[in-house]
Parts: structure tokens; C-alpha cells; sequence
């Protein structure tokens, strides 16, 4: 757009140089007619009273218009209706977005925005419906024009969106580093924070995260399902990153709610396991069965090597209540063939794959069958893995 006005003004400073010169050669005479009337100037007469006449309208123009915004009844008829139009142009963005004409949409918010005397809402909605087509460019200018639209108090605003177009180049450091002061200053700016955890998480700075979740679960920024999948990957994530030894210190820090998340539990009787506190993963992984059945601990609890013969006691008593659950059935058929019962594994793998358990039965006893010597039944068995593989 400034390259236009600038090619603009150069054409007419040209013309201009090039009318001058004409003139100051061969100057001329104007004669102007009006109904038997005429009047003959000379060209630079002629010329001096146009633009005497050109700068005498545009002062009554601004005069004209001074004085109907001074009148209230005036000045509120306008309002009235460019506050109508905004909102028929509102309504028709809401009706083209609902039939899926998001282009069409942001066209009428911006024309809505120009019409309305709250102007910021509409460019951020069209931001909004922007990013979600992939117009990342376009989403960037609209929120720069909200942002230019406004005064002072939207100062944050105007460094959040500075944070984040800098957060979009190859060196991030600089984006997170104005969106960490931006939070200095506004420590409850609910996107500077969401986009900090996002970074954090990228970088698997998951103490990082946490702190961040901490504040931005305070603030009804985003949906509560949202906030809690985020605590979720971060806690696994700092669960993981954990040193084997002070593991028990992060499992006593998860707050009590998402201790009982299957994944985050699993992660934690990973961590057990790679510490080597194989007793005490069996132990815990007996205590929230007993609490709730959950399919994955069920399945760890015959992967966990503790004592086995205490484990199959255990997981045959689960049998009485859960005597169709497929999962246990592996469970149970694993923690035989570890105890050498290989007739009473292969009955219960056996079960497993009939009530409809995943592959890892299927290979379970398949391993066993090749143990055995029991070859034919064996790739019999492969083959049908392969094949609900390929259907899945």
C-alpha cells in the first residue's frame, strides 16, 4: 500500500514538472464559456484559481462535517446506522461460517468491524477464523489491526502478538524471552502462558510446564478437559525425566486427582521398574486394581518380575470376579509360563485370544507354541495376528 502512494506521488510531482515547464514555455490563454458569457484568462490565472477552488471545497467539507458531528441528533443518526449495517454484516458472517464459507465470513467481520463502534472484537473473530483455514499470514495482519485500533490499555496485547510472531522465526529464544517479561509485567496473561507450557513441553522442560499450568488453571482460559490432557503429558513427562532415585519424591508431588490416570500411573510403575523396585510396582499396581480395574495395569501387573508365584496367587483370585476379562487371562497365562506352568499357560492364552484379547496374546502363545515344538500351530496363529493387523 505505501508503494502505491509513493508511485502515486511521484506521477503527479512528474506532471506537474512537465505542466510547469510547458507552461513557463508557451504560457498561453484559458477562455472559459458559459451561456453567451465568456472569460479569457492567461494559463497560470486559470490554473491558481483551481487550486484556490479545490482547497476552498476541502476546508468546507471538513467545516460540513465538523459541524454535523457537533450535532447530537445528527451525529447519532450515523451511528445508528453504521451500528445496524455492522450487525446485519455480523449476522451474515455468523450465517456464511455455519455453512462453511469461513472466507466469505472474515470478509463481512472486517466490513463489520469498520461499521461498529467496538471494532477490536470483530478483527480478533476474523483472526480466529483465519488461523483455522491456515491464513497464518492473514490471522497476523488482522491482530495487528485490532491492536492498532485500540489505546493504551491494550498495550499487553500489542507485546503478546510481538512475542508470538517472534516465536514463529528460527530462533525462538527471543520470542520466549519477551513473552517471559510480558508475564513480568502480567504475570495472568492467560496466552502468553499457554504458549510458554506448549514451548516448555517442546523442549521437555516439564518443571517448567507445571509452573506454568499451575497459574493458567487458575484462569477460565481454556476448557477444563484441556487444562487437565496438558497436566496429564506433563506429569508423564516429568515422571520419565525423573532420576530413578528420587522418583518418590515427583510421584508424592502429582496431585492426588491425576495419580489415578492410567498413563500416569504406568509411567510411574515404569520408573519403579527401571530403579529396580520390581516389589514395589507389583505392590502398587495390586493396590489401584483393588481400587479400579483398569486394562493397563492389568497388563503391567504380568510384565512387572516380582515374586511370581505371589503374583499368580494374586491374579488368580482376580479370576473369580474378572473370569471373563481377556487382559487377565494374559496376565495369567504370562506369570504361569514365568512359574514353568506351560500346559496351564497355554489353557489360559488360549482363553484370551478366544474372548477377543489384542495380538500380545496372540504372540504370547505363539512363543509357546514354538517352545513347544508346536510349529504348524504356531505360524497358524502368526498368520491370523497378521491378518487382524492388516484389517485394523
Amino acid at each position: 500500500m505505501i508503494v502505491v502512494k509513493v508511485i502515486v506521488m511521484l506521477a503527479i510531482a512528474l506532471l506537474a514538472a512537465l505542466l510547469g515547464t510547458w507552461i513557463a514555455s508557451d504560457s498561453g490563454y484559458v477562455v472559459v464559456g458559459f451561456k453567451g458569457w465568456e472569460i479569457a484568462t492567461t494559463v497560470w490565472a486559470a490554473v491558481t484559481a483551481l487550486l484556490i477552488f479545490v482547497v476552498v471545497a476541502y476546508f468546507v467539507v471538513k467545516l460540513l462535517n465538523l459541524m454535523l458531528l457537533r450535532n447530537a441528533k445528527v451525529a447519532n443518526w450515523f451511528s445508528t446506522k453504521r451500528s445496524l449495517s455492522s450487525r446485519r454484516q455480523t449476522l451474515k458472517a455468523i450465517e456464511e461460517e455455519t455453512n462453511g464459507n469461513t472466507v466469505e465470513a472474515i470478509r463481512l467481520l472486517v466490513a463489520a468491524g469498520q461499521q461498529s463502534p467496538d471494532p477490536i472484537l470483530h478483527f480478533l473473530r476474523a483472526s480466529e477464523l483465519a488461523e483455522r483455514i491456515g491464513a497464518r499470514d492473514k490471522a497476523i495482519e488482522l491482530r495487528k489491526d485490532a491492536a492498532n485500533l485500540g489505546d493504551q490499555e491494550l498495550r499487553a496485547y500489542r507485546r503478546l502478538n510481538d512475542a508470538m510472531e517472534l516465536l514463529n522465526q528460527k530462533d525462538k529464544r527471543l520470542g520466549q524471552r519477551a513473552l517471559r517479561r510480558l508475564l513480568e509485567d502480567h504475570p495472568r496473561c492467560a496466552p502468553a502462558l499457554l504458549a510458554l507450557i506448549r514451548e516448555c513441553q517442546d523442549v521437555e522442560d516439564w518443571v517448567g510446564a507445571l509452573e506454568y499450568l499451575d497459574v493458567l488453571s487458575r484462569l477460565s482460559f481454556i476448557a477444563d478437559e484441556e487444562i487437565y490432557e496438558l497436566l496429564i503429558s506433563s506429569w508423564i513427562g516429568r515422571i520419565r525425566q525423573a532420576d530413578p532415585l528420587s522418583v518418590a519424591n515427583v510421584w508424592h508431588a502429582v496431585p492426588r486427582k491425576l495419580k489415578h490416570a492410567p498413563n500416569v500411573f504406568v509411567a510411574y510403575i515404569d520408573k519403579l521398574r527401571e530403579k529396580g523396585d520390581v516389589n514395589k510396582a507389583a505392590h502398587e499396581l495390586e493396590r489401584s486394581l483393588k481400587r479400579s480395574w483398569e486394562t493397563q495395569n492389568v497388563l503391567m501387573y504380568g510384565i512387572v518380575e516380582s515374586d511370581a508365584e505371589k503374583q499368580l496367587n494374586t491374579a488368580k483370585q482376580w479370576l473369580t470376579e474378572h473370569g471373563d476379562d481377556p487382559n487377565l487371562h494374559l496376565t495369567v497365562g504370562r506369570l504361569l509360563r514365568r512359574n514353568g506352568q506351560l500346559d496351564n499357560a497355554r489353557h489360559h492364552l488360549e482363553r484370551s485370544v478366544s474372548l477377543g484379547g489384542d495380538s500380545s496374546a496372540a504372540v504370547e502363545l505363539a512363543e509357546l507354541y514354538y517352545e513347544s515344538g508346536e510349529s504348524r500351530k504356531a505360524n497358524d496363529v502368526m498368520v491370523s495376528v497378521r491378518k487382524n493387523l492388516a484389517s485394523s
